[in-house]
């Protein structure tokens, strides 16, 4: 006698407990078994500098100066590369300093430079002794940094008196840096128009980074405490000519930053960018050379050295640095299937409609690089150029599929032409438009007109309308990296993925938009 089979419902019921078993089973023994832990899958964030300087030489000698970062526990430089045609490059080592010097004969006008290194920075947070007394001697490398400068003060009658009157002549280290830090950190910030010296940014009572800097600098040698100046940058994505400096102070054998500027005590933030020690000047050059220079920033997560060391298995973070391919890349493939199951509960649960079943997924995976907003103009964009060619070229009566190839060609002028105009104007972030999928964003645009054209302008927009706005929910999902972090550590987490896309392929239940739709016959009164 031929046993009965299981139900159609409880075969999917065991699928669907055998995936969650799998996935459990995988977690349980990564993070107890292997020492998995989320904090150590967190991404960090690694920017790419270029020095981008611009000169004419006008046919004679030039020569150029900067200062390059070196590693310490705070910032680990790697992948240096000078471009510098027709220019002899060299650096050495002045005290603390890795000084750069380009120069060359017979130089000719519309001279570029170019200097690029990636940096991997890291926060430093110090704990300042409570009841620390000022030291009454200092190693002979120290003792300098206790002497006046040419622009900082250190004996004028005017900070020393200024010094007594905040108190910061007297107590422990920690209870005079805190008072001199107060003092600075309340002087009104100014625009950077010159060198501003330690007095008269105490006299003005306002000051930029430089002159509050040296201020610090001033009050701290006079109260005891070895203290120096630091330049370097802030790190943002985007192009820049501005500078930072700050200060280190010098505490129990340690240099410890503080930035009055921007409300750093005893820390550096991970996005500053040592460059150099010392009241320098950032670059130096010949003169009457139309000089120009700008700071171009981009930044990438990479993965953290815990996770390549602790991750010994699955460790997707370790294949793709292997490849050669970048964390962005990883995020897209992690996540699009979980943008597919967002798709999938809109369409069958609540019932809206989209252009395709995956491509608000495939849209939101582009506006990754763009962000929401650019992400919603860029496809706008894209669609109404193409419905206007597609309206142009029917009258040409051509196939389907060659069709199909010219509008990919129009998506891709349209999408070049966009990110042109934007870094003009300085929208970078819709500069990156480009990193839209080309042959998706012509699949939508060709889906929208055909859609307008056969079923009207009314059902186009409420298709486009759907589309945008799971594209939204998909962007809204897929960008946190916080599930990224979860689906990196642990990516068997997608077989979750699939066992809810088994559930929703039974789904039998009235969709939410048709609740609205036929509100009255459902919720009428049963007839008497």
């Amino acid at each position: 006698m031929q046993k009965p089979s299981l139900s159609h419902a409880k075969k999917l019921l065991l699928t669907a407990a055998l995936l969650l078993a799998t996935v459990g089973g995988m977690v349980l023994y990564k993070v107890q078994a292997l020492g998995y832990s989320l904090r150590d899958t967190l991404p960090l964030t690694s920017y790419h500098v270029t020095y981008a300087l611009d000169f004419d030489g006008h046919g004679e000698d030039v020569r150029v100066r900067t200062f390059l970062p070196a590693t310490d526990a705070h910032q680990q430089i790697s992948q240096e590369e000078n471009q510098a045609t027709g220019l002899h490059f060299n650096q050495r080592l002045e005290g603390l300093n890795r000084v750069a010097t380009w120069a060359g004969a017979d130089v000719p006008d519309g001279t570029r430079l170019r200097y690029s290194f990636t940096v991997l920075p890291s926060r430093l947070q110090f704990q300042l002794p409570a009841q620390l007394p000022v030291p009454e001697s200092y190693p002979a490398s120290v003792s300098p940094f206790l002497r006046p400068e040419k622009e900082i003060q250190v004996d004028a009658p005017e900070l020393t008196a200024t010094l007594a009157r905040i108190g910061g002549d007297r107590g422990s280290v920690q209870e005079r840096l805190r008072r001199i830090y107060a003092l600075t950190s309340e002087l009104k910030p100014r625009p950077f128009k010159g060198t501003t010296d330690a007095l008269t940014a105490l006299r003005l009572g306002e000051a930029s980074c430089n002159g509050k800097s040296r201020l610090f600098v001033g009050l701290a040698r006079a109260a005891g405490i070895p203290a120096r100046l630091v330049g370097g940058l802030i790190l943002e994505p985007g192009a820049k000519k501005t500078s930072h400096q700050w200060v280190e102070a010098y505490v129990a054998g340690h240099w410890v930053p503080f930035c009055p500027t921007n409300g750093h005590f005893a820390e550096l933030p991970e996005r500053y960018l040592t460059l150099y020690y010392g009241d320098e000047a950032l670059f130096r050059h010949s003169s009457d050379i139309n000089f120009n220079y700008r700071f171009e920033v981009a930044s990438q997560l990479v993965p953290s050295p815990k996770a390549k060391a602790s991750f010994k298995i699955f460790n997707v973070w370790a294949l793709f640095e292997r490849m050669g391919l970048s964390f962005s890349l990883l995020r897209t493939l992690l996540m699009l299937p979980v943008g597919a199951l967002i798709v999938v509960l809109f369409r069958n649960v609540i019932g809206l409609p989209t252009f395709g079943t995956f491509l608000p997924a495939l849209i939101a995976a582009g506006a990754g690089e763009t962000g929401a907003l650019w992400g919603f103009v860029g496809v706008l964009l894209v669609v109404v150029v193409v419905s206007l060619v597609r309206w142009g070229i029917q009258r040409l009566e051509l196939l389907h599929s060659p069709t199909l190839a010219i509008l990919l060609t129009v998506v891709t002028l349209a999408l070049l032409g966009t990110s042109l105009l934007a870094e003009r104007f300085g929208l970078m972030a819709l500069a990156h438009v480009t990193f839209f999928p080309i042959a998706v964003l012509a699949i939508t645009a060709e889906r929208f007109y055909l859609s307008f054209t056969e079923q009207g302008t009314k059902t186009a927009m409420k298709e486009l309308g759907g589309t945008l706005l799971v594209m939204l929910a998909c962007f809204l999902v897929m960008n946190s990296l916080a599930l990224q972090v979860l689906l990196i550590g642990f990516p068997e987490i997608l077989l979750l993925v699939v066992a809810a896309n088994i559930y929703l392929g039974r789904w039998v239940g009235v969709r939410l938009m048709e609740y609205r739709r036929f509100r009255r016959l459902l919720f009428q009164g049963s007839p008497q």
